[in-house]
């Protein structure tokens, strides 16, 4: 229910279940803040419920609809501005919700909404670090009642759209949602809609993180991309500027993926700046013949006929000081600093033929208007040049450029700018979303565009990829002033900005959108081989395997160890979901979420796949408990541990895992039926999800059969749990141990994939 109370002018929302939320509306225009004091307030009280203010002095008029989802306790608040005068009106920030306190304790933790690919966690609103300024949305939650609101917006492609708040020792104050026009004007008589704000109480976060990513989708209508992209980057042990030669790398690289990968599933590679001539930003058209001497055209053929497609990098707002003659047919479509001078995007860029400079001498990076027709023509042409010679995929990297106040908060530069070319469209989402269409046009709907360093949400609709986090697992060319300088990758470290530590926050923080709104890209880059510990390359492998997305491998295929390939072949098929964190909000910063579940449903069976991550340096004892998981309580699971391929034993509402520093263990729960049952296997990190086919008991013939699939030649073992009641009828060919503990039966059967499947069938008699 909402309702407007004329005593204290403001708007009540009151769920039926959890506390009721009290909050007034502002506005700015004209540069002046005007409240609900300075209007004519007009309550209704039909369905759909609205409210209307005339602000006389400005002649303005703002019409709120309530549309509400009283089961799910949303409320979604649409409006609209009217100017109804004769001149423009220039239009601020508009805040269709202003609280002076929510009903959250001090203990209170939330999950802020940031711009660009830093780390993203759940923080105590106590935090001194912690943002007080987030984009689209805040998801708050306080454990002690338990109570989950989310405050935000369902729409923002057009204004920027920000929710802050003010921490005290009372909790969550001044709580302000506001969309930002950034001066953008009104004309006489003309109407524009505010984008739509939402509510949410209740007392799941995940819940309504999951509803606001519905809402969204259904609005957007984002196409899905048909299955994660895989590919080959490399780059993390080779250095193709300047120790090998780029275009030599990656043909035998591909070459290796045939041969040692056959049948997985790679078919993309991606050429990072070393396609351009100079390794300059902006000479999107070029070519640099000393990387690749083929030439494009050439190039594309050869993968082609290696059976992958040519992706490339592209940091699509930028140009180089270095190109002048880009500048030259630009001039007027750059943005400019408020005094008119040209605005420096990047200092001095380190790549390319720039990373053999010193650093004074590196060329700066300018930035294209979004909304200039020259510009758009610039991006259109680079595309669609590109489009032609066959590449079909692009990263679409440092997008900051573009992105105006997008930029806050967050690292990243901002773009305090002057007024963009075209004063028809609202600076911030509108006008980037006007360039990324024309790159998504230009490029074709049979390329997969990635998005990264700039705003995530903001690319939705557009981007079939988004960079969730940081660039986890990638190497770097050995150049002095670089960050690897003089190696190419950086190990030991997990909280390095390449490291696992980012990767798997973003991964927890970021779930909701996946397959939704996007793939989210969390993996990145699959790196694996030594001197990356072992313990290091499994924990890589099974954040690979567990997060639903893309991945690009960073090692040298055609070089690599045979033993750490094997741990790429255990996250293959990649499944498209993305493992659920469980105790996300129960780790705030500096902690991390460590619980990771799947569950897993085949037309054969279903079950859970657990994942406990341990990156502190004393071993981890961590109760999971199984109603946290979803399963049955007063109910005995089997459990079975991927990686040391230990049977754990039978376990009711929890087991205690047991993780050594640095280290990751991968459990699969099935129901003990008190009948055989496939209790793991070595081939995939989920265990039966991706790899096996079929399964079933026959109490008739008392047999366990199945089939499982994996590329030709490919070999690998499933393991069956029997109870401690039986034998096995067929003992030949399997490996048969018995539990020390329970006396219970765990058999090997070992399957070689000829012909791409294998099939098991064990005869089970009585004692």
């Amino acid at each position: 229910m909402i309702s407007y109370h004329e005593s204290d002018r403001t708007l009540q929302f009151s769920p039926p279940t959890g506390p009721a939320v009290s909050w007034q509306l502002r506005l700015t225009v004209n540069g002046r803040c005007l409240g609900m004091e300075d209007a004519m307030v007009q309550s209704g009280t039909g369905t759909p419920w609205e409210i209307r203010l005339e602000f006389a002095g400005v002649k303005l008029s703002w019409l709120l609809r309530a549309e509400i989802d009283a089961a799910n306790g949303l409320l979604s608040l649409h409006s609209t501005l009217t100017n109804n005068g004769a001149v423009p009106v220039a239009l601020g920030p508009v805040w269709p919700f202003w609280a002076a306190k929510l009903p959250l304790g001090p203990a209170t933790v939330y999950l802020p909404g940031m711009s660009g690919q830093q780390e993203r966690m759940v923080m105590r609103i106590s935090d001194p670090a912690a943002p007080v300024c987030s984009k689209v949305k805040n998801q708050y939650y306080d454990s002690s009642a338990p109570t989950a609101i989310q405050v935000g917006f369902t729409s923002f492609l057009r204004a920027d759209t920000e929710v802050h708040h003010r921490a005290t020792a009372e909790g969550v104050c001044d709580v302000g949602a506001q969309a930002d026009f950034a001066g953008w004007q009104l004309a006489p008589g003309a109407r524009t809609t505010v984008e739509t704000l939402t509510l949410q109480v209740g007392a799941d976060p995940h819940a309504q993180l999951d509803r606001w990513a519905e809402i969204v989708a259904a609005r957007l209508q984002p196409r899905p991309w048909p299955a994660p992209p895989l590919g080959w980057l490399g780059w993390s042990w080779v250095d193709g500027y300047n120790v090998e030669q780029c275009e030599e790398v990656v043909l035998r690289n591909c070459a290796a993926i045939n041969r040692r990968l056959a049948g997985f599933g790679f078919d993309y590679v991606w050429v990072s700046i070393a396609n351009l001539p100079g390794g300059h930003p902006g000479a999107w058209t070029g070519w640099n013949t000393n990387n690749f001497p083929s030439g494009p055209e050439s190039l594309v053929q050869q993968l082609g006929a290696l059976g992958f497609k040519l992706g490339l990098w592209c940091g699509v707002f930028w140009v180089s000081g270095q190109l002048k003659d880009e500048l030259a047919g630009l001039e007027g479509a750059l943005l400019r600093n408020p005094d008119g001078t040209l605005l420096v995007s990047l200092d001095h860029w380190r790549y390319g033929d720039a990373a053999l400079l010193p650093v004074e001498q590196r060329p700066p990076l300018y930035a294209l208007d979004p909304t200039h027709p020259k510009a758009l023509a610039f991006l259109a042409r680079a595309f669609a040049v590109n489009r032609e010679r066959g590449v079909r995929y692009y990263m679409i990297d440092f997008l900051y450029a573009g992105a105006g106040n997008l930029n806050r908060p967050g690292p990243l530069p901002g773009a305090n700018h002057a007024p963009l070319h075209d004063p028809r469209i609202v600076p911030g989402p509108e006008a980037f979303q006007t360039a990324l269409k024309v790159i998504r046009e230009a490029a074709g709907p049979e390329t997969y565009l990635l998005a990264s360093t700039g705003p995530t949400l903001h690319t939705a609709g557009v981007a079939d990829g988004i960079r969730t986090g940081n660039d986890f697992g990638e190497g770097r060319a050995i150049a002095r002033d670089s960050f690897f300088y003089p190696a190419t990758y950086v190990i030991n470290s997990v909280s390095f900005w390449t490291g696992c530590m980012p990767a798997l926050r973003n991964q927890a923080a970021a779930r909701y959108t996946h397959r939704r709104l996007y793939l989210n890209d969390s993996g990145n880059v699959l790196t694996v081989d030594q001197p990356l510990p072992l313990s290091d390359a499994k924990v890589h492998a099974t954040i690979h395997a567990l997060c639903g997305g893309p991945t690009m491998l960073g090692d040298d295929v055609d070089r690599m160890a045979g033993d750490r390939l094997a741990l790429i072949k255990k996250t293959l098929p990649r499944s498209p979901e993305v493992a659920f964190p469980v105790d996300l909000f129960d780790a705030p910063r500096p902690d991390y979420p460590k619980i990771f579940h799947r569950r897993v449903e085949r037309p054969w069976g279903g079950h859970d796949v657990v994942a406990v991550y341990n990156f502190s340096p004393e071993t981890l004892r961590l109760p999971v408990a199984l109603t946290r998981l979803g399963l049955i309580p007063a109910t005995d699971y089997l459990v079975w541990e991927f990686w040391d391929e230990r049977y754990i034993g039978r376990v009711r509402d929890q087991w205690d895992a047991l993780v050594p520093p640095g280290e990751v263990k991968v459990y699969r729960l099935v129901r003990d039926e008190g009948r055989p049952v496939l209790l793991g296997t070595d081939l995939h990190v989920l265990m039966g999800e991706m790899e096996v086919e079929a399964c079933a008991w026959d109490p008739v013939k008392r047999t366990f059969s199945g089939r499982a699939v994996r590329p030709p030649g490919e070999r690998g073992s499933i393991f069956l749990h029997a109870p401690n009641n039986v034998r096995v009828a067929n003992p030949r060919g399997h490996w048969i141990a018995k539990d020390g503990r329970d006396q219970s039966l765990i058999i090997r059967c070992a399957l070689e994939f000829s012909a791409g499947s294998a099939e098991w069938c064990v005869g089970f008699a009585d004692l």
